[in-house]
């Protein structure tokens, strides 16, 4: 396999029972996630891009094939070390982070719960974080319920960055903000990713996001990848029907595609 692919699936299927049907989330997918890219996976609800997720996390086993990550296969029974190499911010930051804690616990966690630094610097390297991520150090005091939703995202953000990760799953990461939120927290992960040589998943139905972040693109449908290309390519050449479909039924320039890229263009 080329050093340069970080993670690759190989005719990775996942089967559900449900009642006394079994249902087949994943057939046969093969990906392939390049080191320091953001590979966006695209396609409707029930489509497949979350279970691929969820595999490639550990919380399911794959049914059928498996998945390589840099360079040895990637088990659901896999040990702390590879479980603080993968990391998540998910859809929905409040839920995310315990309402009970303090953000600075939060940040602190996969630091305590990996061992990373001395204890005694662990509360210094949380304020280092969260500055990382454009907050005031001061935020640690408070609580989820305190902050903004794009506050919150970004401490979301710090935490996952606090096991110093090579790969990061974003879940719908921006689909809960508003556009000029939602360009902050963009350029934020974008900035994160050059200067970490960060490598991400990103989860999305939003095709305004992947022209604006994703380098390639794969597309699901009911289960199966039927398209991979560069974002470029997937633009201006789309070879599936559905592919096709998904593009066309997106306005070229819509006012909110337009407002999200004038923030982003302007560093917002």
């Amino acid at each position: 396999m080329s050093e340069d692919i970080l993670l690759r699936t190989v005719r990775l299927s996942k089967h559900f029972t449900v009642g006394d049907h079994e249902v087949k989330a994943l057939q046969d997918v093969s990906v392939e996630v390049r080191r320091g890219e953001c590979h966006a996976v695209v396609g409707e609800s029930g489509s497949g891009k979350s279970t691929l997720a969820n595999i490639v996390l550990g919380i399911y086993p794959a049914t059928f094939g498996e998945v390589i990550f840099d360079g040895k296969p990637l088990r659901q029974d896999r040990d702390r070390s590879l479980r603080r190499r993968i990391q998540l911010v998910q859809q929905n930051p409040l839920s995310a982070l315990n309402a009970r804690r303090r953000i600075g616990a939060s940040v602190r966690l996969p630091l305590d719960v990996h061992d990373i630094g001395p204890r005694s610097g662990r509360d210094a390297r949380v304020r280092e974080l969260l500055e990382e991520v454009g907050l005031d150090p001061e935020m640690a005091r408070r609580t989820p319920a305190s902050l903004s939703g794009g506050q919150r995202q970004r401490v979301a953000i710090a935490r996952a960055l606090a096991a110093d990760p090579d790969l990061i799953v974003l879940d719908e990461p921006t689909s809960a903000l508003d556009v000029l939120v939602q360009a902050r927290v963009l350029n934020l992960l974008d900035r994160l990713r050059r200067e970490r040589g960060l490598t991400y998943i990103f989860i999305t139905h939003d095709l305004a996001v992947v022209r604006a972040l994703a380098d390639r693109i794969s597309v699901f449908v009911h289960g199966e990848k039927v398209e991979t290309g560069s974002t470029e390519e997937i633009f201006s050449a789309p070879k599936a029907g559905f592919t096709r479909e998904l593009i066309g039924s997106v306005p070229v320039a819509s006012e909110e595609e337009d407002a999200l890229r004038r923030a982003i263009r302007a560093g917002a």
